[in-house]
C-alpha cells in the first residue's frame, strides 16, 4: 500500500516548527552550547588547518583523489574530514540497508582517500550525516522517517526522492551504530565528524509520540503551542534523547577503537560529553551580518570550552535562507576576511568544500595563500590565554526566552565594542564562578538569570568587579517566570515600577555634564532615546546624567513638540557597590543601537564599559579606520591582532576589495614579570618600532591590508 507523503520546503518548515518551539528546543546552531571539557585534548591540540571534502553521489565516477592530495600538501593542511557515509555511504558497505552512492560501483572513493591522507600523515574525521534516508530505506521501514504534524511522512525538502530521519528512530538508533561501528573496523579513522546529526528539525512520528508521552504524560506539542509545562518537558526530553544518541554513537566507536570518538557538530549541550574538540560550522555571512560575527562565534564557543581547540568552518559558496550555491565561489576578499576575522578570536580553519570535483577553481589560491599564512605564522596562533578584561555574559536561557531582542542586543553591544576598539571576550553564565579574571562583565538585556547566579554578580561586583547592564536583565528566572523586581535591584539601584513600554518614538534622553558617561557629548542637549523603556523607582534621589524626554507625536509637524522637555525620570544609574562600579540603562540601548547604529548611542555603551573598568584597556590600538581587535598570550610570546574591516561591505557582504588603512599606534600592557626581545610585525614581516613606557610597549604599524599581528617575543 502507498504511504502518504508530506512535501514542503524546509525553510518555510522550520519558520512555522520554530515559531514557539526553536527557543527551547534549540533547533539553530547558535542556540546549542557546548561541551564542558577537561583542557587535555590530545593529538586534536596538534592540528591547525582542517580540510573537509564532502563527497556527492557522482564523485566516484569524476573525483580524483591525488588533485586533493596535493592540495593537502600545498596548503600545509593537519587534518581532513571526509565523506563516508550516513544517508550516502561512498565506501563498499556490507550493511542493506546502508544505501550506497548512485555510482559508487566497485570503487571505494572513501578508503582511496583514507590511504592517501595517511601517507601525508594527516589526522582522519569521517563525516556522516544521516539527516535523510533513500527510497529503499523508507520502503523497509517508513516508520524511520520523520513525520509533519498530521502524521504524514516528511520528504526530504531539496531531494525529494529522499525521506528526512527521525532523529529518536530507528536509523539513528539502530543503523547509525552499525555504520560506525563498520566504518571504524574498515578504516580506524581518528574520529568522526557528525553533520545533521541530530535530525531536521521536529518530528511527530508514532514513535516520538509514544516516547514523549511515555517520559512526561504530554502531547507532543504543536507550533501553536503555549502551555510552558509541555515546552520545558519537550526540551528536557530532546535533550536526554540526544544524550542517549550520543553516548551509544561514542560508544560504538570507543567499542573498536578506544582512542576515537565521535564530536557532533556544534558540539553537545551536556557537560558530561568529553569531547576532545569541537566545530563551528557558520560557514560564511549573508544579508547584514556584520564581517566581525565570525569572530563572535567564536568567543562564544571559547566561552565555554576553554583552551579546547575550536575549529571554524568556512565555505567558499554562498549559502542563506533562501538561496545555496555551492558550486560557484565567493570573491576572495569575501573569503579572506570572514576567515581572518575567525582566526584573529582564536577560530582554527575548517575548509568545508561541497563536491570533489572541482568546477570553479577560482578559491583554490585564496585558501592556498590562507593557509600558507597561517602555516608560517602557526607559533604566535598557539594561543594559550586571551587578555581581554571585558566580558559580555552569554545566556541561553536568555536567548530561549526572547531570541531576537536578546540577540540584537548582544550584537548592538558587540558592534559598539567592536567600533570602541575595546577587546572583549563571552564568558558563559554558567561559568559566572570564573568572572573574576574580567574587570568588567558587560549582560545586554540578560532578562533570565537564576537566584544563584544573580548572587553570584553580587558577590562579584561587592569585590571590585564592575558591571554594565541593559534592559530586562535580571527581570526573569532561569525557568523564563518573570520575577515582580530585578533580580539584581540592589546592583542596578532601582526596582522594576511594573511597567515596559515598547516601541517608543520620538523620545529623548537629556544629557547632564559633567559626567563620564557623557565624554564626546558634551555638546549634546539631547539624544535619541531607546524604543523599550522600563519604568523604575530609583532607591535614592538625585539627577543621574540621562533622564528621560517622554514620547511625544512626531506628525504632523505642527505637534512636533513636547510639554515635558525637562524630567527627573532617570534613563541610566550609575554607582558605586561595595569595591565595585555598576552602570545599569533601564532601556534596550544596545538593541536601538544595532538597529539604526546612531553615534550618540555607541558612545553612551562605549563610556559605560569604560567609566566602569577605571582602568585603561590591555591594548589600545589608534588610527583610522574599522578594525577588530584582540589582544593572546602563547607560551613565549603575546600577540597584537588588528583586522581591518574598513570597507563599505562591512555590514553587508560580499567584499570587492581589501582596502588598506593606516597608520596605526598600538599601546600594549605587559603582564607582570615579562620583558621584551624582539617585537615584529608578522605580516609586514619587518621588525617593528617601538619604545617603553612603563609597563607598555608603543608599537608602530604603518599600515594594515587585511590582518596585521604585532608579536612580542618574550625574554626568557
Amino acid at each position: 500500500m502507498a504511504v502518504p507523503v508530506h512535501t514542503q520546503p524546509m525553510d518555510s518548515l522550520s519558520r512555522r516548527d520554530t515559531l514557539k518551539l526553536a527557543s527551547l528546543i534549540a533547533m539553530t546552531p547558535l542556540a546549542e552550547a557546548f561541551a564542558l571539557p577537561p583542557d587535555a585534548a590530545g593529538w586534536t591540540h596538534d592540528v591547525m588547518r582542517w580540510m573537509q571534502v564532502a563527497f556527492t553521489e557522482d564523485n566516484p565516477v569524476n573525483a580524483d583523489p591525488a588533485y586533493w592530495f596535493a592540495l593537502f600538501r600545498r596548503a600545509h593542511a593537519d587534518g581532513v574530514c571526509l565523506s563516508a557515509g550516513g544517508s550516502v555511504a561512498f565506501y563498499p558497505s556490507k550493511l542493506p540497508l546502508h544505501h550506497r552512492a548512485k555510482y559508487l560501483g566497485d570503487r571505494d572513493l572513501f578508503g582511496e582517500m583514507v590511504r592517501g591522507c595517511r601517507d601525508l600523515k594527516l589526522r582522519i574525521l569521517a563525516r556522516i550525516d544521516p539527516h535523510a534516508m533513500a527510497q529503499e530505506v523508507f520502503a523497509a521501514h517508513p516508520e524511520w522517517a520523520a513525520c509533519t504534524e498530521d502524521g504524514k511522512p516528511r520528504r526530504h525538502w531539496a531531494a525529494p526522492d529522499m525521506y528526512v530521519s527521525c532523529q529518536n528512530g530507528g536509523f539513528m538508533f539502530e543503523l547509525m551504530p552499525q555504520v560506525l561501528t563498520e566504518v571504524t573496523e574498515c578504516y580506524a579513522p581518528d574520529g568522526f565528524f557528525g553533520n545533521r546529526w541530530n535530525g531536521a528539525g521536529m518530528c511527530w512520528c508514532a514513535n516520538c509520540q509514544r516516547q514523549f508521552r511515555a517520559a512526561s504524560g504530554f502531547d507532543l506539542p504543536r507550533s501553536n503551542e503555549t502551555d510552558d509545562a509541555i515546552m520545558r518537558a519537550y526540551a528536557a526530553w530532546d535533550k536526554d534523547r540526544r544524550w542517549a544518541q550520543y553516548t551509544l554513537w561514542n560508544d560504538a566507536v570507543k567499542k573498536v577503537k578506544p582512542d576515537g570518538f565521535f564530536a557532533p557538530n556544534y558540539g553537545m549541550n551536556d557537560p558530561r560529553a568529553q569531547m576532545p574538540m569541537v566545530t563551528i560550522d557558520r560557514q560564511g555571512r549573508n544579508g547584514l551580518v556584520p564581517t566581525w560575527m565570525n569572530g563572535k562565534y567564536a568567543k562564544i564557543a571559547r566561552s565555554v570550552t576553554g583552551t579546547l581547540p575550536v575549529a571554524g568552518l568556512f565555505g567558499v559558496g554562498y549559502e542563506d535562507d533562501a538561496y545555496r550555491f555551492k558550486d560557484s565561489v565567493q570573491s576572495r576578499p569575501e573569503i579572506e576576511s570572514w576567515v581572518h576575522a575567525g582566526i584573529v578570536q582564536g577560530f582554527r580553519p575548517w575548509l568545508c568544500k561541497f563536491n570533489a570535483k572541482v568546477i570553479d577553481p577560482r578559491w583554490i589560491s585564496t585558501v592556498e595563500k590562507i593557509y600558507n599564512w597561517h602555516w608560517r605564522n602557526e607559533k604566535y596562533l598557539r594561543n594559550t590565554q586571551n587578555l581581554a578584561r571585558v566580558a559580555l555574559v552569554h545566556s541561553l536561557p536568555s536567548q530561549a526566552l526572547a531570541r531576537a531582542k536578546y540577540d540584537a542586543a548582544q550584537n548592538g553591544y558587540c558592534q559598539a565594542l567592536v567600533e570602541a576598539r575595546i577587546p572583549f571576550e563571552f564568558i558563559d553564565d554558567r561559568l559566572l564562578d570564573q568572572a573574576g579574571r574580567f574587570r568588567v562583565l558587560v549582560l545586554p538585556n540578560v532578562m533570565a538569570l537564576s537566584g544563584a547566579q544573580c548572587a553570584q554578580l553580587a558577590d562579584y561586583v561587592r569585590r571590585g568587579g564592575r558591571l554594565v547592564a541593559t534592559g530586562e536583565t535580571s527581570l526573569y528566572e532561569e525557568n523564563g517566570k518573570r520575577r515582580a523586581n530585578f533580580g539584581l535591584a540592589e546592583l542596578f539601584g532601582c526596582d522594576f515600577a511594573g511597567k515596559i513600554d515598547e516601541a517608543v518614538k520620538n523620545s529623548y534622553l537629556t544629557l547632564r555634564p559633567p559626567h563620564p558617561l557623557l565624554r564626546g557629548l558634551e555638546d549634546a542637549p539631547r539624544v535619541v532615546a531607546p524604543s523599550q523603556q522600563l519604568h523604575v523607582m530609583a532607591h535614592r534621589s538625585g539627577l543621574q546624567p540621562l533622564t528621560l524626554v517622554p514620547s511625544y507625536p512626531d506628525l504632523p509637524m505642527e505637534r512636533l513638540y513636547t510639554l515635558e522637555p525637562e524630567t527627573t525620570i532617570p534613563a541610566v544609574f550609575c554607582q558605586t557597590v561595595g569595591k565595585g562600579r555598576v552602570v545599569y540603562f533601564p532601556s534596550n540601548l544596545d538593541r536601538i543601537f544595532w538597529d539604526i547604529l546612531q553615534g550618540d548611542h555607541l558612545a553612551l555603551l562605549r563610556n559605560a564599559v569604560e567609566w566602569a573598568a577605571d582602568e585603561s584597556a590591555p591594548l589600545i590600538v589608534t588610527g583610522p579606520g574599522l578594525l577588530d581587535i584582540a589582544y593572546w598570550r602563547q607560551e613565549t610570546s603575546l600577540t597584537a591582532h588588528l583586522l581591518n574591516l574598513t570597507n563599505p561591505m562591512a555590514l553587508k557582504g560580499p567584499f570587492r576589495e581589501i582596502i588598506p588603512m593606516g597608520p596605526f599606534e598600538v599601546s600594549l600592557r605587559l603582564p607582570a614579570g615579562t620583558a621584551p626581545k624582539a617585537v615584529r610585525l608578522l605580516d609586514a614581516g619587518l621588525a617593528a618600532q617601538y619604545r617603553r613606557d612603563g609597563d607598555r610597549l608603543i608599537v608602530a604599524v604603518p599600515q594594515v591590508a587585511l590582518h596585521e599581528i604585532v608579536t612580542v617575543d618574550l625574554a626568557p
